[in-house]
């Protein structure tokens, strides 16, 4: 996922199947993502009243893996807007570092390593969760390795414990995975997928980022390689009633000037103007700018046509990254 200390300017499998917050029966469920900003509590006020749950990005760890860094203020202001829009609220904890400006390797393996490390940050996330008002937790730990499998599942559980004792016994828990194309990819960055679909409650593939400013030119999230991560993840042990495609809300450019890569939806479509072209089998945007820029994005468009998909696989629901870039969409009436 995106994280917060990414300026976004122009230069994560449910038991049951919960409605809430505008969801109607046969509808995929939605969770949209945000960050604690200056604008935070009106787009969760917005998307609340459409979302099953707000995903709030909330608590990081430490660099050193050993306890909670300090969580930022207006935490609980988000679960209870959240609440009173009608949606759940949900606190995710990540091993995202600012020092690093990306996600930490070595901060995930010195947490999920060490057996009192684990224990003592699932107890603290679920306090924090517990005082800020949230429902469930979600957690977010992003290029992990091989290595690091047996620890992410005992982490999981010990979480999924701290956070029943705090919240009470149907209190949830859910995981953000980064997309693999194959069994092995999930295996190599982290997750046994079969043993942690045994253990939350949803698994939230993050079906973007395929390519970025890591990378050379390309779609954030196509719809065939999305349905090649859907399908590795089914194969490697996660049944499709249990995930949630991963939707991108943003876009990124490359190329001469592009200063800063991560654009919102809107400076997106502001930038391209009548070279924007969309397309079918991708459902995205693209541009080619007049300077050689090149522009990728993913719009309420493209998170139509992934409710579509959504529905199309049976899957849970859809996640959306994030409202901090753009507002959540719309639903559309489905053909009766």
């Amino acid at each position: 996922m995106q994280r917060r200390s990414v300026v976004v300017t122009a230069g994560v499998l449910a038991v049951g199947l919960v409605l809430g917050g505008g969801a109607t029966a046969g509808a995929v469920t939605t969770e949209a993502y945000i960050g604690p900003g200056p604008h935070a509590v009106s787009r969760v006020a917005d998307a609340g009243q459409r979302a099953t749950t707000i995903g709030v990005d909330g608590v990081t760890l430490r660099d050193d893996g050993k306890a909670l860094a300090a969580a930022p203020d207006g935490l609980a202001r988000l679960a209870g807007t959240a609440h009173a829009a009608g949606a759940r609220s949900e606190l995710l904890v990540s091993n995202f570092s600012e020092t690093l400006g990306d996600f930490s390797p070595e901060t995930g393996t010195a947490l999920l390593a060490d057996a009192t490390n684990r224990d003592r940050v699932a107890r603290a996330l679920a306090r924090t969760a517990q005082r800020d008002g949230f429902d469930g937790v979600q957690i977010d730990l992003e290029s992990l390795r091989e290595q690091d499998r047996p620890g992410l599942v005992a982490f999981i559980d010990a979480v999924r414990a701290a956070v029943r004792e705090r919240l009470g016994p149907s209190a949830r828990t859910s995981i953000a995975v980064m997309a693999s194309t194959d069994r092995a990819g999930y295996r190599d960055t982290g997750y046994d997928l079969r043993e942690i679909a045994r253990r939350v409650d949803r698994v939230v593939l993050m079906t973007y980022d395929q390519h970025g400013p890591w990378s050379g030119p390309g779609t954030i999230g196509a719809l065939p390689w999305t349905r090649q991560v859907v399908r590795a993840a089914q194969s490697a042990g996660v049944p499709r009633g249990h995930i949630d495609l991963g939707v991108a809300g943003y876009g990124y450019v490359w190329g001469p000037g592009a200063v800063e890569r991560s654009l919102t939806v809107a400076n997106a479509a502001r930038l391209a103007g009548d070279r924007a072209r969309w397309s079918a089998r991708n459902g995205e945007w693209s541009a080619t700018l007049a300077d050689g820029r090149e522009l990728h994005w993913s719009d309420a468009r493209s998170y139509r046509v992934r409710q579509d998909l959504a529905r199309e696989l049976s899957l849970h629901g859809v996640a959306m990254w994030s409202l901090d870039s753009m507002p959540l969409p719309e639903d559309r009436p489905r053909n009766r």
